[in-house]
């Protein structure tokens, strides 16, 4: 996952191109019911405007949290991150870097 986008390889450490890319916009996440789709873990990320849907499965369930919150989140901070202009988000980036390493101008 990277900004709003999704890459989905075969295999976790596949040095191979991803097999398919997601843009994470007009879409929504949703848990899956173990008992519809036959597998444990599972969510669906569903587009609005073409009703296409794709369903994947995490390993866990503390895993299936984090992957519904990240795709949830994802489309709300990209579209603040397009929002700033370029210097701003340098400065966003700069001054994150400093609070992490605890260093002052």
């Amino acid at each position: 996952l990277k900004a709003n986008l999704l890459f989905v390889y075969n295999k976790r450490d596949d040095s191979e191109p991803p097999f398919l890319l997601l843009i994470i916009e007009d879409c929504f996440i949703e848990i899956c019911d173990e008992n519809k789709v036959s597998k444990d873990f599972t969510f669906e990320i569903k587009y609005k405007t073409t009703g296409k849907s794709y369903i994947f499965a995490a390993e866990d369930f503390r895993a299936l949290e984090r992957w519904v919150s990240l795709l949830t989140i994802t489309p709300i901070d990209y579209m603040l991150l397009s929002k700033q202009s370029f210097p701003e988000q340098i400065e966003r980036v700069e001054n994150s870097d400093q609070t992490s390493s605890g260093t002052e101008r």
